[in-house]
Formats: C-alpha cells, structure tokens, sequence
C-alpha cells in the first residue's frame, strides 16, 4: 500500500544530483520547518516537477514520509516563482546568498514558520529589488534576511548591554563566543566592534526588510557579515560560502 501523503507549502533552497535523472531536494516548509525529498526522475527533459522545483520557486507539494528523514515528492504545483530573480544576475546571486543561509542556520525537521515566511518575504523584495554597487552577498537585503534567519533561530547576540557585566554605555568589544557585546572594562575578552557597525545590527533587528538599505549604510555592510558570519562559526560550526547563482 503507498504511503499515505501530507500537503505542504514550501520554498525550494537547493537540488542535488541523485543517480542519472533522480534528485533530492532541500525544502524550507510552512508547516515542517526544513525537510529533505526525493524527486525521482526530475532530471528528465520530460519531468513535470524539472520546472516546479528551481531553487527559489514558493511551491505546494504532495509529500510522502519515507524512510529516516527523505521524504518522497509526489507532486508539486508553483505559487510563486519570484520571476524577477531570474532575469538579473545581481538577483540572482544575492537570493543564493539568502537561500545558502537558509539551509544552515535552520534545522532539520524542526516546526517553525518563522523562516519560511522571512525567507518568502525576502525572496519576493529581491525579485523586484535595484542593482547595487557592492557585490551581492552584502546587499542590505541579503544581510537583513540572514541576521533575522539567526534570531529565529534564537542565536541573536545581546547588543544592547554588556553580556558580562550588563552596563549599558560604552560597549566598543563584541565577542560571539559570550554572545554580544562587551562594555570598556570587559572588551580584553573579546575583540573591537565599532559602533556604526553595532547600531546597524540593532537596526536590522529592529526594522522591516523594507527598511535594511537605511538600518545598514554601505560603509557598515561589510562588518556586518563579518558578525553573521563570527556567530554561525561560533554556534553552529558553519561559515556561509560565498554563493554561485541558483
């Protein structure tokens, strides 16, 4: 008897090869929080899933649970497919960078719609999103949704106060290790943080994604991934690669 199957909104975040024409696809899901699929035979010319499963695409599938934690993909239908990622290659690179994050600040199998829903509303933001002039990984954009991605994930360092000794002014350290910044007196246990670079991480937490070009001016954004990346390294063992296009 097949298994019975379960309906599920998804964001596609990436494809790996499997076999000659098979795949195993990486979901961000509404209601399972982030799942592994069998696609079988997506890599055909002929496949009716080939175009419903590109990186990036918002689809409803019809999942199947299978053995450990692969799921088998029975059928999928495309809500969104974020159109406007695919006709720029500025786009295109910065919503990898978005999805690259996706798959490694979120865990396996653990409900939470949070995710899915910042990544949904960032993906349809950089669709329709202008060029900029610094590469793509340190779009405003990109760097909101990944400092965001973290707090859902409840690893938001403290920066408001000094995580050892909680006064509130003069806070020039940061250490991710401790989990924020560092007051004058206790800033040897850790490293110098400057604060336009600090108040741009407060006010990317803050703001909407619509407001992360004004939160995070230009001459911060490469101290902010500096950050992101300090405190992946620091809980989760994992640097974010700098992205290919999708």
């Amino acid at each position: 008897m097949a298994s019975a199957t379960y309906s599920a909104q998804a964001i596609v975040l990436r494809m790996v090869r499997y076999g000659e024409a098979d795949g195993v696809v990486a979901l961000q899901t509404l209601e399972r929080g982030r799942v592994s699929a069998f696609a079988k035979g997506i890599r055909r010319p002929t496949s009716k899933l080939r175009g419903r499963l590109q990186p990036g695409m918002v689809v409803q599938l019809e999942l199947a649970p299978g053995k450990g934690d692969l799921h088998t993909i029975r059928g999928a239908q495309v809500i969104d497919t974020h159109a406007g990622l695919w006709v720029e290659g500025y786009r295109l690179q910065a919503a990898s960078s978005v999805l690259e994050a996706t798959l490694r600040v979120t865990p396996e199998e653990e409900a939470n719609p949070g995710p899915f829903h910042l990544v949904s509303r960032g993906l349809a933001l950089l669709a329709v999103a202008s060029v900029q002039s610094t590469p793509p990984r340190l779009d405003p954009l990109v760097l909101a949704i990944q400092l965001k991605l973290i707090m859902t994930a409840g690893l938001l360092p403290q920066l408001s106060t000094c995580v050892i000794c909680g006064r509130a002014d003069d806070l020039p350290g940061f250490s991710a290790r401790l989990g924020g910044t560092l007051c004058d007196t206790c800033q040897e246990r850790g490293e110098f943080l400057e604060r336009p670079i600090r108040d741009a991480l407060a006010g990317i937490v803050g703001r909407p994604l619509t407001d992360a070009a004004d939160a995070c001016p230009p001459e911060t954004r490469a101290g902010v991934e500096r950050i992101i990346g300090l405190v992946l390294r620091e809980h989760l063992g994992v640097a974010l690669r700098s992205a290919t296009p999708i």
